[in-house]
Order: structure tokens, then sequence, then C-alpha cells
């Protein structure tokens, strides 16, 4: 997997290369037409050359890393894309006033389709070519450094909900408040309504470019897998049913494991379809993989699924340490009720020698789950009594 990640990274230059040439061309060209000094020009393409060079590397370093948020590791040229766009966007803005830049969709654009860091990182480099190519002050770049990080940051986590009213309205009204402070209220001219004409309809153009982005996003991530999701989940789906009817036993004891998993995940905030997906599924042993090509998984399922088939190994995703535990959890509470039908079984007992063999043999000192995380899903197993005399 490190390999091939690897030499997927090499195939980007090409990628990064068009965008510098890009970059550099522009601001060669519009620096011209807005008949810069040719020092400023030249200096100009070379910060542009800089900025641009360590966006790409940096961005190659969190994509090796396996830092990238959502899917976004699955399709990396989505990223020089958005930053081919943010680049137009950018030589448009050196020749509009600097409170009607819209660069709040630029910050929140990069971010989403690669993390937050990257995002930020990117869109700031992008935001020098205006600065430079309009000869603005250094309050434009603050203005548009602090409502782009601040959006970026109520738009870091996007889930299934999808809830962005309030992050939206938030990250416009910031928007509202630095051009206020630093376009406004520094004009030489005496305050009046005519100041505020640029401002709102840049918040205007904001709104609407920044709900097409939400738009676009929520279909090219939240919402991709959503229909597969609903077939593959359905416990009336033929691998699922065909699972049931030769061995109704390994089926029951996946279906309890998957109503651990729904509620832990629920209460984490985890990608909880893929991880019903693997809670399903995972007991299927040797037609798991023909299951798998055969219903086209999801990549995120699929994670999970490898993972926990190479536990002991390398597990780092919490949807797999859910699983793991779930599973590990149901098999021993079913063992200890076949040993004492009728007697009292101490659930809490069992669950807690579970959870500390965990943290001995260190099977999740990889894992990005917080320990935190873990003593409350050891709490969530031991308040679930009832649950486990329902299995006798």
């Amino acid at each position: 997997m490190e390999e091939n990640k690897r030499k997927l990274s090499w195939k980007l230059f090409p990628a990064e290369l068009a965008i510098l040439l890009l970059g550099v061309a522009g601001m060669w060209f519009l620096g011209g037409i807005r008949q810069l000094a040719k020092d400023r020009i030249l200096s100009g393409c070379v910060l542009t050359v800089l900025g641009l060079a360590v966006t790409g590397f940096h961005f190659r370093r969190e994509y090796l890393r396996g830092e990238l948020d959502y899917n976004n590791e699955d399709h990396v040229f989505r990223f020089w894309l958005c930053m081919g766009l943010g680049l137009v966007v950018a030589f448009a803005c050196g020749f509009l006033p600097a409170a009607g830049w819209p660069f709040l969709i630029v910050f929140v654009l990069l971010a989403l389709f690669s993390n937050m860091s990257t995002g930020i990182l990117g869109a700031c480099m992008l935001l020098m070519i205006p600065v430079i190519l309009s000869g603005g002050s250094v309050d434009g770049f603050v203005l548009y450094l602090v409502s782009g990080t601040f959006a970026v940051t109520l738009f870091q986590r996007l889930d299934s909900d999808f809830k962005f009213g309030i992050p939206m309205f938030m990250s416009i009204f910031c928007l509202l408040v630095c051009e206020t402070a630093s376009l406004v209220l520094t004009a030489n001219a005496r305050p009046n309504l005519e100041l505020f004409v640029i401002p709102v309809a840049n918040l205007i153009i904001s709104s609407l470019l920044l709900l097409g982005c939400l738009k676009m996003f929520s279909s090219a991530v939240v919402y991709q897998h959503r229909d597969k999701y609903l077939d593959i989940n359905d416990t009336e789906n033929p691998v699922l049913v065909r699972f049931r009817e030769q061995n109704r036993q390994e089926y029951m004891h996946a279906i309890h494991t998957t109503y651990f998993c729904e509620r832990i995940g629920m209460q984490f905030g985890m990608d909880v379809n893929a991880l019903k997906c693997a809670g399903y599924y995972y007991r299927l042993g040797e037609d798991l993989e023909q299951a798998a090509a055969e219903n086209h998984f999801p990549p995120a399922a699929m994670e999970i699924l490898k993972e926990y088939q190479s536990a002991g190994k390398r597990i780092f995703r919490k949807e797999t340490a859910v699983l793991i535990c779930a599973d590990t959890v149901l098999t021993t509470v079913n063992r200890l009720l076949q040993e004492n039908p009728n007697g009292e079984v101490d659930y809490d007992k069992a669950i807690d020698e579970i959870f500390e063999k965990f943290l001995r043999n260190g099977i999740f000192n990889k894992c990005r789950i917080s320990i935190e995380e873990f003593r409350t899903m050891q709490k969530i197993f031991k308040g679930e009594k009832l649950y486990y005399d329902f299995l006798r």
C-alpha cells in the first residue's frame, strides 16, 4: 500500500508542474497588464513559484502520511483541480478592490479536498498573488486569512448529517466583521452606505459560491456511497440472506456485533455506514472477498475489513477498533452463557479483563482511538447486561 502511494505521488508531478507554470505565466502576463515594475513582477514570479511549490510539497507529505481528510487519498488530483480554480480566482482578484475578493470559497474548497493545514497553506499562497498584483496593503491579506481560517475550522468535519447552516452563517458573519474592521473603518472617507456596497456584494457572491461548493462536496464525498450502503446494509441483501440460511449462528453473531458497532460509532462520530457494513459481513470468511467484489464495497468499509483481518499487525482506524472490541466481547459473553446456561454471569469482570488484555498486548497502540474513547466504549459494553441476557 505504501509503495503504491509513493508511485502515485510521483504521478502528481505533472499536475504540480502545470500549476507552477500557470502561476508564473499568469503573474508575468498580468503584472505587465497592471504595469508593475519589472523587479516587482520578477519578485512576484519567484514568490508564486515558491508558494505553490511549498503547497505541493506539503500536500504530498500529508498524502504519504495518510493525513488527508475524507476520501481525498483516493482522489488526489481533485486537490490540484481546485488549486487551478483557485489560481484563476486569484488572478481575477488582482483587478478587483480588496473588499470584493471572493476568497472565502478558496479556503474552504482547498481544505475540503485535502485537509485543514493544506487548505489554509494553499489558500494563503494563492492569496499572496492578488496582493502583489493589486499592490494592496497587508490589511486585505489579514482580512481573508482570518475569515478563511475560521471558515475552514467550521467546515473541517462534515459527516453524513451534513449540517452546514450554522457554520455557513458564522463564516459569512466573520467575513462581514473582518471586512468592516479592515476596509470600511480604515477608509479615509467618512463612513457611509456606499462603503458597504462592495463588501455586501462580496458577501452575497461568497454565500452563493459556498453553497455551490458544499453541494459539489456532498455529491462527491458525503453522499458518494449513500445508495450503495442502503443496498449492502439491508438485511435482505442476497448475500446476507444466503449467509443467514447457511449459518444462522454466525449470522446472528454478526447482527449483534453490528448493533454495538452502530451505537458506539454514532456516539463517537465515526463513519457509521462503513462500520455497519463491516459488522454485517466480517464473519463471511472465505466468501467475503467475492461478496465485496460483487457488491462493490466502498473503500472505507473495505479498509475496516482488511484491518480486521490483519488484527494484531496494524490497526489505525477507530472503526476497526470498535469492530474488534464488539466481536471479542460478544464471543466471550456467548462462551460464558454456554458454560453457565442457568447461572449468573459476571459481565463486568469479563469485559474488564478483555479491555485490560487489549491494553497489555498493544493491539491499538497505533490506532487513532483515544484512551477516553476506549474507556467510554468499555462502559458502554458494561451497561448492556439486559442485552446479554437476551442472548441466552
